[in-house]
């Protein structure tokens, strides 16, 4: 998957995965396009994204201004997918500033 398609079908996601070989991350910038362009359902997609960023949730604060927005859209986005209550939303977010 290029670059170029990943930003045309989740352009927050892109963003952030330009940022992350900018900083020399592209370990993770390759785990999060591997899971968009592996997987064979949304749930995979969205799970594997969640999961890879949840596990470098540090790095988010190398990140960016914009990038760290790009961050909080994605797992907005797999929140909203798992139908999480806003409450809970909330709640995470502050969680993963820690």
């Amino acid at each position: 998957m290029t670059h170029a398609e990943l930003a045309s079908t989740w352009p927050n996601l892109g963003a952030l995965v330009s940022e992350l070989r900018r900083l020399e991350r592209a370990e993770l910038a390759d785990r999060l396009v591997n899971s968009v362009q592996y997987a064979s359902t949304s749930g995979e997609i969205y799970s594997d994204v969640g999961n890879a960023l949840t596990e470098h949730r540090a790095v988010r604060r190398s990140l960016s201004r914009a990038a760290g927005a790009a961050w909080e859209d994605v797992m907005g986005d797999i929140e909203r997918a798992y139908g999480m209550p806003r409450f809970f939303r909330w709640l995470f977010r502050m969680w993963r500033r820690l």
